[in-house]
């Protein structure tokens, strides 16, 4: 049994066994499941392949055949595929034979093991292979992080855009993203000193995070500039989400040295399909200028890109910028 003191792990770790012997199939599930660990069985690579097409596991227990030719079809299928091609396969054989011992381990396998299983040795193998795959997937999440506030970084930001795009191509719905800015924090910096402009980056990025839903992203774009991406949300929700945000912000002054410093910070929201936006990098832009007309309009404020038409409000590019407060 694999228990949770084996595994640094936030979740239950996820094995799929691909092996004809229903026998093998029982024995192995039988003593690899455990709380922290769920095991899936399928008796062939066909099989295998679809269920790693719905939700890749964490880590494949693949048997070689028979027949031979088989197995290693679909270790190379598995890494070929990108939603496969990082999740650790295990070889098994019932041969010792080198030849294919190497064949696998070309083919991209991590580790092997021979039948008759030694279960102490197997389990062993496993933790190893679930252990880096763990480390592997906690240095993937720290390189989209931004090293000063924690939030998502920049590179993060335009994938999960990107793959949030394609979901509301897919399926409809709606998207929304706004970009924010602090307001004057030049003067901050030049008044207080690059220390202290952190510190606010920090205190305005902790109440960004505790502001937005679970299921919303948000990132440090760079520089004092904020975006955050939330999918299934219409534009007047987001739009009260960043207001609350906003307001939030200018409430809560951050104390440095017996200095208070009260930060504001200006947003620009859209979304689809409240208008005419063909592509995520127009939705950024259209963000983006949105937050240009704040600051022009006076900073500490939200404006978003609607279809309401009042009459005294500048269009863009076919929508009406309508400042409110919800």
């Amino acid at each position: 049994m694999i228990t949770n003191t084996d595994l640094p792990c936030d979740r239950p770790r996820r094995i799929l066994l691909i092996e004809n012997s229903e026998f093998d199939r029982r024995w192995l599930r039988a003593r690899l499941a455990s709380d922290s660990v769920h095991v899936l069985d399928v008796e062939d690579g066909a099989k295998g392949l679809m269920i790693c097409h719905d939700e890749p596991p964490d880590l494949i227990l693949l048997n070689l055949g028979p027949p031979l030719c088989e197995g290693f079809d679909t270790l190379r299928a598995l890494k070929e595929q990108p939603h496969t091609r990082h999740v650790p396969v295990i070889v098994v054989s019932a041969s010792a034979g080198t030849a294919d011992i190497v064949q696998g381990l070309d083919a991209g396998a991590v580790d092997y093991v021979t039948k008759p299983y030694d279960l102490v040795e197997l389990q062993a193998r496993i933790r190893v292979a679930l252990r880096t795959k763990r480390f592997q997937e906690l240095l993937e999440r720290r390189a989209h992080l931004d090293g000063l506030t924690g939030l998502a970084n920049r590179m993060a930001m335009e994938e999960r855009l990107a793959t949030e795009w394609g979901l509301f191509q897919r399926h409809g719905g709606s998207l929304a993203l706004w970009v924010a800015d602090l307001d004057d924090f030049k003067r901050i910096n030049d008044r207080y000193g690059h220390s202290t402009g952190d510190q606010v980056l920090r205190h305005t990025a902790a109440i960004l995070r505790s502001s937005v839903r679970s299921t919303d992203m948000a990132a440090r774009y760079g520089g004092e500039e904020f975006v955050v991406i939330a999918p299934h949300c219409p534009i007047l929700g987001a739009f009260r989400t960043a207001e609350r945000f906003r307001q939030r912000l200018a409430s809560s002054p951050i104390v440095l040295d017996r200095v208070s410093i009260t930060a504001t910070i200006s947003i620009g929201v859209s979304a689809v399909p409240e208008g005419a936006v063909d592509s995520p990098a127009k939705l950024l832009s259209l963000a983006d200028r949105a937050l240009y007309l704040a600051k022009a309009q006076g900073r500490n404020k939200v404006l978003f890109a609607g279809l309401v038409k009042p009459h005294d409000e500048p269009a863009l590019d076919g929508w009406i910028l309508t400042q409110t407060r919800a």
